[in-house]
This record gives structure tokens, sequence and C-alpha cells, in this order.
């Protein structure tokens, strides 16, 4: 469970400010130095979530009294051994809260807020420039150009299926803030990340003579 805040990816699951740097092996994301925690149940997972939460950065703006000043990702790595073919299957759910877009006019942000707010806008357009190269079928899609499209490229590449919520507000001051904000899910909505696959390793054919489950 990670934040990005300010183009720093941070550990949400240790007290430690560590910076966790993005390091690509094949087709997959890794993060080297995570903290990884093994949940069996839903009260282990709510646990995991309050830890991860109250390590979040919030401030107070003009517009909220605690407003979420970083992008949160959480990882459930979840896997599956079929007893009979010996065959285990692995997939990965990615969970992201995206830190609401911005008007400084409104927010009336200033100083570190600024920055913050920067940051955030920065981060949503290379999100929406995703977007568009996925929508439009471009051969280079701009993943690198944020550290949150970078580390949501395995959710939103062609083995993936991908789900957007979004959030707006029906208060008529918050007019066009909500006509962006459905603009944006309207973009989102038009893409088309093919069929998603499964990740199964095989379990490998024993060797004539090698051992069996008697031990002979």
């Amino acid at each position: 469970m990670v934040e990005i805040y300010n183009e720093m990816i941070q550990d949400l699951l240790t007290s430690s400010t560590q910076i966790l740097e993005i390091r690509v092996s094949g087709n997959h994301i890794l993060l080297p130095g995570i903290k990884v925690m093994e949940v069996n149940s839903l009260d282990d997972i709510t646990k995991v979530f309050q830890v991860g939460s109250e390590n979040r950065k919030t401030a107070s703006t003009k517009m909220n009294s605690e407003s979420s000043r970083s992008h949160l990702i959480c990882m459930i790595t979840v896997k599956g051994h079929n007893r009979t073919s010996g065959a285990t299957t692995t997939g990965t759910l990615t969970l992201c809260d995206l830190a609401g877009s911005e008007r400084v006019g409104k927010t009336e942000a200033t100083g570190k807020r600024l920055v913050e707010a920067a940051a955030i806008n920065k981060s949503l357009s290379a999100l929406g420039q995703v977007f568009s190269a996925l929508r439009t079928g471009q051969m280079h899609i701009p993943y690198r150009n944020s550290k949150l499209t970078h580390l949501l490229q395995p959710s939103l590449g062609g083995d993936a299926k991908a789900c957007m919520f979004v959030t707006v507000s029906p208060d008529e001051s918050n007019l066009s803030e909500t006509i962006s904000s459905l603009e944006f899910g309207s973009n989102a909505r038009q893409v088309q990340l093919g069929q998603a696959k499964q990740n199964i390793q095989k379990k490998a054919p024993r060797t004539p003579g090698g051992d069996n489950d008697n031990g002979d």
C-alpha cells in the first residue's frame, strides 16, 4: 500500500520515510523494498487499510477540512492452487484512490499546499493522456510521464480489466468541476483494453526416475 506524493512513492505500511523507486522486469512493475503483509481474512485487510490510511498525507484547504494530498494505491495479490492439475493461478487486484483535481482559485492553496496541488493536477493530466493514447490506438502509450501512470501500467495494459468510479459534487457552485470530472470519466470509458488473460503456471511434468509422492 503506497501513496504518490509530489511524484514520490512512499510505503504506507511502514513508519519510515523511505522513497520507493520503480523497477521494470520484463512486463512486471516492481517496487524493491516495499513492505508486503499477508492477509487471510477480511479483518486482516481492514487492519491494513487502517494502517495505510493513518499514514496517508492529508491537509485542510478552503474546499475541504481533510483533503487527500496524494494518490493511494493498494495492491492485493491472490494465488490459487489447483490440487488436481497442480497449476497455480496468480492475479493482482489494484485499488487506486485518486486525489481530486484542484482549482487554486477555489482552494486558495499557497506554499506547500500549492506545490501539492500542482503535482496532483499534473499526474491526473498524465493519466488523461494515457487514456487518450489507449482510446486512439497510438503506438506509444506515455505511461512513464508520471509515477501514477507508471505504477498503473499493468492495470491499464491489454492483460487486465479496469473499472473506474467518478465522484462528482451535486452543488451548483461546483458545476465546472463536475463537468470536468464527467468528461474525464467519459474519456476513460471509451478505452478498449481487450480480453483479460489468466496468469497460470502449470506444474512441471514428472521426469522418469524422479521423486514421487511416496518418497521411493
